[in-house]
């Protein structure tokens, strides 16, 4: 939300964490890593670094899944959204359209930053969701208040003449 004292601060912020399910499947992700990486790793040889490459990847592909939030900032001149290892910043002279709930109609459901078809990206980590419709294309991303998120781009949007 924007804060009063100052005028040019972000006129809205989110931070959203990952629900306790996927929280449960990235733990079980970083298990699995770790057996996976000890097992290859005891093979011996040359294993031994592969199993170190494997457990380190699975161990941070748990931590994202488990712990990765999406972050978004509406300010005057842009809409940044941010997620480990792929932020990205939407101008807002490039904004064309915005809505509250899920309007990027993709393959379906699921966590972190998908791709679901041409021009048409998700930050997901569950919850409500918002539409950013732009120049580029569309972008779903999971906001704790949809509706002020929908308010914070309209009124960054009147500044455009």
């Amino acid at each position: 939300m924007s804060d009063p004292v100052a005028p040019d601060g972000p006129l809205y912020r989110s931070v959203v964490r990952p629900s306790t399910p996927l929280v449960v499947v990235g733990a079980v992700v970083a298990g699995v890593g770790v057996l996976t990486g000890l097992l290859v790793a005891a093979m011996g040889g040359a294993s031994v670094v592969l199993g170190a490459v494997v457990l380190v990847a699975l161990v941070l592909l748990g931590w994202l899944v488990a712990r990765g939030p999406v972050r978004v900032t509406v300010t005057r001149d842009a809409v940044r959204i941010g997620y480990p290892f792929a932020s990205r910043t939407i101008r807002i002279s490039d904004v064309t359209d915005v809505g509250a709930g899920d309007h990027v109609d993709g393959a379906g459901y699921g966590w972190g930053v998908r791709w679901e078809g041409r021009g048409k990206w998700a930050y997901r980590v569950g919850g409500p969701m918002a539409t950013l419709v732009h120049r580029g294309g569309r972008l779903g991303v999971s906001v704790t208040d949809p509706h002020a998120f929908v308010e914070a781009v309209v009124d960054a949007r009147q500044d455009i003449a």
